[in-house]
């Protein structure tokens, strides 16, 4: 049996080895010049590849959870360490031991090569169809001049050479191409149109786990400031819409940091982001006493002290200088003691619920996941093959799931990788056993 995956990223690969195990012959796809190209950069290239704690997914979450009960962590877990990759946890996120992507890459491309996977690079698949039993894909294979050294010291693909279309036939297909982030890794979306062609439907898809635009002027001078803060985002009718908590890092248009690219998936026209900083600014007191009680003992013992300086120590001096402004308090050269009840009153709220109105998110260049994708209700979960088309498989993110940010989309991946790969859906669901 011999089959050909379009896609050469986790969910790809996995797929690969776990069908060349089973004793099939494989072919595998990929846009890049080289596989696995966008695990190699995750997790800051520590390569944050599974999380060991509760499961989180959006989009069609019961469908991941469903794949996760299937091929639950210790099977995925299982899979990594058989290619050789010795992991390590750093609470419930997933590392190589060595905390390089680069190591994890390496084993698991070395595996695929001892089974005799046949990559091809630099190949892009543009259309398939099924004829009979066989799938028929066409593709442009291309040839490029020679690497040259970019000042990073990475290598840029030369110039392009030759473009010629090349086909391909096999018993079953397996359609990993990714979603539409990060496209300078291969995946810009366009790989949908290759499942949309066999009747399947597309939800509609946008950023994910990446950096929000807000109002530039209450966060004016915060760039590259960071802040332990849980965050809240509202509707334009203040209803709650999702919360984090954990790092934020301001820029000049937006906030980012792992807590505020957890919510980009939920973003709305006008909504509205509010930070609650307290446990910055308290530090370990916030575990013995309530903020207004701090702020009391915070004035007392400053009270003849520039309002400018109450908080220094806690945070920095532009953290604090927003959110005086946020407070409504702008003679800061004014003593600490002239600071009416009122005014702590609006230093409690600016700190508990510092506000900015949310323009939107950072486009699909910026973020790290696709939200949206190929509904999965027409797949079964226990083998990720069609319901549409015998032999036509879909995984990882090309599907409308996507999980929180730390492991859990590669751990999704890699999973549903693995069930696409056993070939288990012809199998048993066609009494080929």
């Amino acid at each position: 049996m011999h089959t050909l995956i379009i896609g050469a990223g986790a969910a790809g690969i996995a797929a690969a080895i776990a069908a060349a195990k089973s004793g099939q012959q494989v072919t595998v796809l990929d846009r890049n010049r080289k596989a696995l190209k966008k695990v190699g950069v995750t997790g800051n290239g520590r390569g944050n590849l599974l999380n060991h704690g509760e499961l989180r997914y959006f989009g069609d979450a019961d469908f991941a959870l469903e794949v996760m009960t299937q091929m639950p962590y210790e099977n995925v877990r299982d899979f990594l360490q058989s290619a050789g990759i010795s992991l390590v946890h750093e609470g419930d996120l997933v590392y190589p031991s060595s905390l390089l992507a680069s190591v994890a890459v390496e084993a698991l491309l070395a595996q695929a090569n001892e089974l005799g996977v046949r990559i091809h690079v630099n190949t892009s698949a543009k259309s398939a169809i099924k004829t009979g039993e066989t799938f028929h894909v066409t593709a442009v294979q291309s040839k490029f001049g020679k690497e040259k050294p970019k000042a990073s010291g990475k290598m840029k693909k030369g110039a392009l050479l030759e473009e010629k279309e090349v086909h391909y036939a096999a018993d079953r297909l397996i359609v990993a191409v990714g979603g539409a982030a990060a496209p300078a890794h291969g995946t810009d979306g366009t790989g949908y149109d290759l499942l949309t062609t066999f009747g399947h439907r597309l939800t509609p898809i946008c950023p994910a786990l990446c950096a929000l635009l807000t109002d530039e002027r209450p966060i004016g001078g915060l760039a590259g400031q960071r802040v332990r803060a849980a965050l809240t985002l509202k509707s334009k009718d203040d209803q709650i819409l999702a919360q984090s908590k954990g790092e934020a890092l301001f820029a000049q248009d937006g906030v980012s940091g792992i807590a505020a690219m957890q919510l980009a998936r939920f973003v709305q026209k006008n909504a509205v982001l509010t930070l609650d900083m307290s446990e910055t600014l308290m530090g370990d007191a916030a575990e013995t006493m309530k903020l207004h009680e701090w702020l009391s003992r915070r004035t007392a013992q400053k009270k003849n002290a520039p309002i400018a300086s109450l908080f220094a120590g806690s945070i920095s001096a532009p953290l604090s200088r927003a959110i005086l402004a946020a407070s409504g308090i702008r003679d800061t050269a004014q003593k600490v003691a002239s600071l009416t009840a009122t005014d702590l009153e609006q230093l409690e709220k600016a700190i508990t619920a510092f506000t900015v109105k949310v323009k939107g998110t950072r486009d699909f260049e910026a973020a790290q996941v696709t939200a949206g994708g190929i509904q999965t209700i027409d797949f079964n979960p226990q083998t990720m093959q069609s319901k549409l088309v015998d032999g036509l498989y879909a995984v990882g993110e090309v599907l409308n799931v996507d999980g929180d940010c730390g492991g859990y989309n590669l751990m999704f991946a890699f999973a549903s990788g693995l069930l696409a790969g056993e070939g288990t859906g012809i199998r048993e669901e066609h009494g080929e056993r």
